[in-house]
């Protein structure tokens, strides 16, 4: 019998923090994504909260979209972070940001016009903006790099 391990990086909750939508009817078509990430780690409390800023836009100004939502993760098990530096950075949004798709999705069929939706996206270019937006709440709020 194999033994199954469990990631020492877990989601604990997403929350959406801010959102704001405007839309006039019309076709539309995402023409301009703009994401935005930062994070908080706490090392005492093995936590890290990774925060994401979407915009959305079409070239024919038919809606707007901007939203920050946030992931709750901890991580236990583990002495020290720079091990889970790819976990902070890669697996982080790449986890958060079904919820972020589905959410806008969701709104925006609400809406009563066409539904918009985010296509699937490899957010591994967003690790090296992470990495310097990474801070640490046990000490100073100094940056982690």
């Amino acid at each position: 019998m194999s033994t199954i391990h469990t990631s020492p990086f877990r989601l604990e909750q997403f929350i959406v923090k801010d959102f704001n939508f405007t839309r006039e009817p019309g076709e539309t078509g995402i023409t301009d994504i703009q994401i935005s990430p930062s994070g908080i780690l706490n090392n005492s409390d093995k936590t890290f909260i990774l925060s994401l800023e979407i915009s959305l836009k079409d070239d024919k100004e038919t809606y707007s979209i901007d939203m920050t939502g946030y992931g709750y993760f901890e991580f236990k098990n583990m002495e020290s972070t720079d091990s889970l530096s790819d976990y902070f950075c890669i697996n982080a949004p790449a986890i958060i940001f079904p919820y972020i798709r589905a959410y806008i999705s969701a709104v925006s069929a609400l809406s009563g016009l066409k539904v918009i939706t985010i296509p699937t996206m490899n957010l591994s270019s967003l690790q090296e903006d992470l990495r310097k937006n990474i801070f640490s709440s046990d000490e100073d709020g100094a940056k982690i790099n």
